[in-house]
């Protein structure tokens, strides 16, 4: 097991039970002025639950566009990306749908340009106050009936132990393709948890990413201190209309079931890192992800204006 030389402030994966600590870094890190890209409620919502909808971000028109991009690339993903790719298992059929295919931001095209979107670019820069670059992208489908959930997490607990995230100065945007409903299979968050960090125990096993996605061995928070964390915030469910952009603060604990009604779920989802907050080495794993799943390589974004 290999651990960074430098010193780890949220210690996870050990041979512990779990603990709860407290968060070292501020939530949004520039100072509201009028000026800013967010309203002073949206900021203080941010800051406060660990998450927030922007409604009418993409119109009608560019979101065509982009379920027609990701239409696209999900059926040339197979031959071209093929390690890039999650599949569901579909129900008494010898064949499978696809779930997510990660590194979108790389690929040429409209989803990698709408990761430079001002509308997004700007709000991000304002929250992280630095410099950003994508560190993870995916496109996600969650299909009808069948479409797998997951459990309760943590983003920062894996790209902490597993990637060698320093801290928690990383955003990630939503983009809904489809309408988030209340329903079998929405995405719910805990409200709050995201000021404090759930170490979970068990060590992270040898190239832990290849079955990560199907079941979650590791990273899974104790029942007790997830039930204190829900006892403090309680749970809310995602509700917003396609088009919509859902931010949410790396540490924010969140979760969905799995997808038994009749409705489609799709999105694409970037993660955006400040500069200063680049990869160290794996915090508790034998070493690093592949590139696809955490960028070491650091290319600054600037804003792309749709053409």
């Amino acid at each position: 097991m290999i651990f960074s030389a430098v010193r780890d402030p949220y210690p996870t994966r050990d041979k512990s039970e779990g603990a709860l600590i407290r968060r070292a870094e501020p939530v949004v890190y520039a100072k509201w002025t009028d000026d800013s890209p967010l309203t002073e409620s949206q900021v203080r919502q941010f800051e406060r639950e660990g998450y927030l909808v922007l409604t009418d971000v993409f119109s009608a028109h560019e979101l065509d566009e982009l379920r027609a991009a990701s239409e696209r690339v999900s059926k040339t993903c197979a031959q071209a990306h093929a390690g890039q790719l999650i599949k569901d298992a579909l129900q008494n059929e010898n064949s499978s749908q696809l779930r997510t295919l990660f590194g979108v931001h790389a690929m040429d095209g409209l989803l990698k340009e709408t990761a430079s979107n001002p509308r997004m670019l700007e709000v991000i820069q304002f929250l992280l106050n630095d410099s950003i670059y994508i560190h993870q992208s995916r496109l996600n489908f969650k299909s009808p009936q069948y479409g797998s959930g997951f459990e309760w997490h943590s983003d920062f607990e894996t790209w902490h132990a597993e990637d060698g995230m320093p801290g928690m100065r990383a955003i990630s945007a939503t983009v809904l393709l489809t309408d988030e409903i209340s329903a079998p299979g929405s995405l719910k968050f805990i409200p709050g948890s995201h000021r404090t960090f759930l170490a979970c125990p068990g060590e992270t096993p040898r190239s832990n990413y290849q079955d990560a996605f199907k079941k979650q061995a590791v990273g899974k928070p104790p029942a007790l201190l997830l039930d204190l964390l829900q006892q403090h915030g309680g749970v809310q469910e995602v509700v917003a209309p396609a088009g919509s952009v859902l931010l949410f603060d790396c540490n924010v604990m969140h979760g969905a079931g799995n997808n038994t009604s009749e409705y489609l779920r799709a999105n694409l989802f970037y993660v955006y890192n400040a500069i200063s907050n680049a990869l160290n080495a794996p915090y508790a794993a034998d070493k690093p992800r592949p590139e696809f799943l955490a960028a070491r390589q650091v290319n600054p974004l600037t804003a792309h204006v749709p053409a």
